[in-house]
């Protein structure tokens, strides 16, 4: 084959592994995880509290770039996020298994922002999925954590966990867990 031709096929070749290369190493995922916003009780609904602070997060989290947002089965969640889904223009996926979530997010969505809304219990596993460290269950009284999980794709992984509230401060209820 001519040399004029192998060159510039070759210089083309690298330049798109290396690019490749970059992306996958280099991006960054970002998951927002939230429990679902304060519960009527036993009912799977949301108090007036809870809407309110559903609203909030839509004042928080409308200009983060978000590209997906996923919420469990319980309606609590889906209230949860649906004004931001509404807010953003982006259907919302149920989700059934944090493990399937996460390699969903990953799959899917890497170098992108994601929201999840879970549970009390699922939350803290699905942070630990993602690589963040082993957290204890949120208190059942707690509604206003807001975790932003980064992953990083470098040689090795690099995660990080930032813990803020957002909305009206949950009560603290003496006593409950």
């Amino acid at each position: 084959m001519n040399r004029k031709i192998i060159y510039p096929v070759s210089i083309v070749s690298i330049s798109v592994i290396v690019i490749l290369c970059w992306w996958y190493c280099f991006s960054i995922t970002t998951i927002i995880f939230v429990r679902h916003a304060d519960r009527d009780g036993d009912n799977d609904a949301l108090t007036q509290a809870g809407t309110d602070r559903a609203s909030e997060l839509v004042h928080v989290a409308e200009k983060a770039a978000i590209t997906a947002i996923y919420h469990s089965g319980a309606n609590r969640t889906r209230l949860t996020v649906t004004p931001l889904s509404n807010a953003l223009a982006i259907s919302m996926t149920e989700i059934a298994d944090p493990q399937m979530t996460i390699d969903d997010i990953f799959s899917n969505h890497r170098g992108q922002t994601v929201i999840v809304a879970g549970h009390s219990n699922t939350v803290p596993q699905m942070i630990e999925l993602a690589g963040g460290p082993a957290m204890p269950n949120i208190s059942h009284n707690e509604y206003d954590n807001l975790f932003i999980l980064t992953h990083g794709y470098r040689w090795y992984a690099s995660t990080k966990l930032l813990n803020l509230q957002y909305g009206e401060e949950s009560p603290m209820l003496s006593g409950v867990e």
